[in-house]
């Protein structure tokens, strides 16, 4: 009978982180940039949304950003896919559920200048939702990895928050 019960409170330690963030952690929704905080440039005219639709496989993110629209299908299984910016640029993305935390990760080749070698620009988003899950809260980072820019404060760190709708 004990080792039934060890058993059983092991089988509950393995499975259970797994339970608790397929089971309470669904960022699916339509939402709307309502405020920002840091380097972000945002006026009541800015005018973006965000629809999530999410599996256990994957999160599609569309967004519209002044009439632009971007979508782009982020693997959470540890996977790259395709990536395109919001500009057209072409990259690759990939995601991971963390804890209560969405990480989106996404790395395109930027080019100073015609005619000069590119480096890489990795953007990273964590996503939190508030405890009524009305409020989306994402935190940005923008880094260069490999490059001669890395470690420098080129783009200072900003938030996006969104209202779902």
């Amino acid at each position: 009978m004990r080792s039934y019960f060890h058993m059983f409170v092991a089988a509950l330690f393995l499975v259970g982180p797994s339970l608790g963030a397929a089971h309470g952690l669904n960022f699916t929704g339509s939402y709307t940039l309502t405020g920002a905080k840091g380097d972000f440039e945002f006026s009541k005219d800015t005018v973006w949304t965000i629809t999530a639709v999410q599996t256990a496989a994957a999160i599609e993110i569309t967004r519209v950003m002044d009439g632009r629209t971007s979508t782009n299908r982020f693997p959470l299984d540890g996977g790259e896919a395709n990536y395109t910016s919001a500009t057209g640029v072409a990259g690759k993305c990939r995601g991971q559920l963390k804890g209560k935390t969405l990480i989106l990760e996404s790395v395109i080749v930027t080019y100073p200048a015609r005619n000069s070698p590119g480096f890489e620009t990795r953007t990273r988003e964590r996503w939190e939702l508030s405890a009524n899950s009305k409020t989306l809260t994402i935190r940005n980072e923008v880094d260069y990895p490999g490059s001669s820019l890395e470690g420098l404060p080129v783009a200072a760190p900003w938030t996006e928050i969104y209202s779902r709708n």
